[in-house]
């Protein structure tokens, strides 16, 4: 039966005429295409040419009894797909009997899934373009689904039967959620990080009201990035789990924030301008109050991220509001909050 269909197939495909790869004069040259939509297209018939990607590839035990989960792997009795699109944008392809449901998933969101696929097993996987699968493959089950998905032109029926072929291929690589969690954390953490703290120069002669509200400025702009929300909200629904990708996002997220800031304060004593025992405790407190209840209403969906003159007028009135309990003795000053 597998010879005889392979075998059809091929006829099927020697037996298509030749399509144009493209158009030079504007018109289609293809019989029913009208030239309106003639367009130039690469080498596999695509109007743009789209890169290999990577897709996490999890094979799961079920979550519900089905009929047919008795005649599966205990581990392998469903099979679905993620892709990373960026720092907190995941794409789902989730094959139900009745749909095939394509959501576009949070980073938090996106972990649900990640958790149920490290239950059974997780492959990263390079997909190939334009593939060597077919559409003729019959039944259009979840295996068979994700297997045209990436590509491939496996006989293979079952997830389980799915998960060891594509295991043996060179390029796959088995997915540790927890260290995964952790990496992508700490890469996310340092990226927001950095664009806070990086382009913010050594203090010269500088006020220190105008070196703090350059740093709570960029503190709160990468506070309230989506990225660094959905990186927080991860963090904390899953901290009792993943502990070392929550440490991860306080270590190279917040904590930086918070080494930058206690640098300034202790320059600032140094130079009579502050009068702090603690620099260190100072720098939280001030990443607390640009913080403050803002981050929270973002969280919870109440609010939007504030634009950029909101955080401008929220990082000067945390600056004029901290300064007036920090300055040294003798040194108290009123401060107008631009």
């Amino acid at each position: 039966m597998r010879m005889s269909l392979t075998k059809l197939i091929r006829a099927l495909a020697s037996n298509t005429d030749p399509v144009p790869r493209g158009t030079t004069d504007g018109r289609s040259h293809v019989p029913g295409v009208p030239d309106e939509l003639a367009m130039e297209i690469d080498a596999d018939g695509s109007p743009i040419t789209v890169h290999e990607g990577h897709w996490y590839v999890c094979f799961v035990p079920g979550l519900q009894r089905q009929w047919w989960h008795r005649f599966t792997n205990p581990k392998h009795k469903h099979v679905f797909a993620m892709r990373l699109v960026d720092d907190d944008t995941w794409l789902l392809l989730e094959p139900w009997w009745t749909r095939m449901m394509v959501n576009v998933l949070t980073l938090d969101e996106a972990i649900k899934f990640l958790r149920w696929g490290a239950v059974g097993n997780i492959l990263k996987v390079r997909e190939a373009i334009p593939g060597q699968g077919s559409q003729a493959r019959g039944w259009s089950n979840c295996a068979v689904l994700v297997s045209l998905l990436l590509g491939r032109s496996y006989w293979t029926w079952t997830p389980n039967g799915l998960y060891r072929r594509l295991l043996a291929e060179a390029g796959t690589e088995p997915v540790d959620l927890s260290q995964f969690l952790c990496d992508h954390f700490e890469r996310v953490a340092n990226k927001n990080a950095d664009k806070a703290l990086k382009l913010l120069p050594r203090r010269g002669d500088e006020p220190l009201e105008e070196v703090l509200l350059a740093l709570g400025t960029g503190v709160m702009s990468a506070m309230t990035s989506s990225s660094a929300i959905s990186l927080y909200k991860a963090a904390v629904s899953d901290s009792n789990r993943f502990k070392d990708a929550a440490g991860a996002y306080w270590t190279f997220g917040p904590q930086r924030a918070i080494d930058r800031i206690c640098e300034v304060l202790e320059d600032a004593r140094r130079r009579g301008e502050v009068g702090f025992d603690d620099c260190r405790l100072a720098a939280r407190r001030f990443v607390s109050m640009l913080r403050g209840d803002l981050l929270l209403e973002i969280v919870f969906g109440l609010r939007a991220s504030p634009s950029p003159i909101e955080i401008h007028v929220h990082a000067s009135s945390v600056v004029a509001t901290f300064l007036r309990g920090a300055c040294a003795t003798g040194r108290l000053q009123r401060l107008r909050v631009a």
